[in-house]
């Protein structure tokens, strides 16, 4: 997530050289012809290209739109992701009263809590299509025990086998009699809620914005820069400066180019890039919360952003 109130217009450019380039060659292809060949015949009515601007625009203002309530509901989900495992570690440390029960059972309800936080990290590895082995012993091992890391790192939703072993740890408290069931039925249906937040972010991941958005808007982005100076060369010619048509040409290019990458961030929050939902900052300040509930002696620092983007 962008948190930086200024644009950087070097990394602007660095994506979008080739957008540059090709109204560069628009523009300079108009100008030859118009002004230095004197094809004069060889235009673009002016209503036609106002008619294709508009076009454009309703398409992209439409399309930027869907790309943000798909961002938006990326971050409601994390949002209840939050909630969700605050309340869950809530109901896995207020069911056992920690002066009457064994040392045993009170280090169970401690593993669910740090198993809950194994799996938001897992989510957003995942999420992230992030394998590196690394990453995952760093932030999801360190979390769980050895043979339960091992056991689901064979399996294809790592998160999925994550919660099953949550689901089997309360489980176990319920036959250990050391939860009533009213509490077990609170616990199981917080974990159900947990697992459809799951299934709506991979829903988010799996299911792109329609294709068709992407290369139709394109294509009418790159067909409205090769006639727009076409068809106001001449205005410019009346003005004695023909050559601001190619200046003129790229910015207006540029700028409907960069609306259309915006949309194209947008519709992939879990990309991993800058314009992301802060998936990682969002763990962390879950795994502070939960961590610090159960004293342990490892919480991490908040995160800052860096780069002028939290991540």
């Amino acid at each position: 997530m962008i948190t930086r109130k200024h644009l950087k217009l070097g990394t602007a450019i660095r994506y979008s050289w080739k957008n540059i380039l090709f109204s560069l060659f628009c523009a300079l292809l108009a100008w030859l012809s118009y002004s230095i060949l004197e094809h004069h015949d060889i235009v673009v009515p002016k209503p036609a290209v106002g008619v294709l601007g508009t076009a454009l625009a309703i398409i992209l203002g439409f399309r930027n739109s869907s790309a943000y309530d798909r961002w938006w509901e990326a971050r409601k989900i994390w949002g209840g992701i939050v909630n969700e495992s605050r309340t869950f570690t809530r109901q896995a440390l207020t069911i056992v009263d920690p002066k009457d029960v064994p040392k045993e059972l009170l280090e169970k309800c401690n593993r669910i809590v740090e198993g809950q936080i194994a799996w938001v990290h897992a989510l957003r590895l995942q999420l992230r299509d992030q394998h590196d082995h690394e990453d995952w012993e760093k932030k999801v091992a360190a979390h769980l025990r050895p043979e339960d890391f091992e056991f689901i790192m064979t399996k294809t939703n790592k998160v999925t086998h994550i919660a099953m072993m949550q689901g089997y740890a309360i489980k176990e408290l319920n036959a250990h009699e050391t939860m009533d069931t009213f509490s077990y039925i609170q616990m199981d249906d917080t974990l159900t809620r947990i697992t459809d937040l799951q299934g709506r972010a991979e829903r988010i991941k799996s299911t792109p914005l329609p294709r068709p958005y992407d290369y139709y808007t394109l294509a009418f982005l790159n067909l409205f820069i090769l006639f727009f100076p076409f068809a106001f060369i001449d205005t410019f010619q009346e003005l004695s400066a023909p050559l601001l048509i190619i200046p003129g040409t790229v910015i207006i290019g540029w700028i409907f180019y960069q609306i259309y990458v915006l949309g194209l961030v947008m519709s992939s929050p879990f990309k991993n890039w800058k314009t992301d939902v802060p998936l990682s900052a969002i763990s962390n300040v879950i795994e502070i919360d939960l961590k610090e509930i159960i004293n342990h002696p490892d919480v991490p620092e908040p995160m800052k952003p860096s780069g002028g983007a939290l991540m």
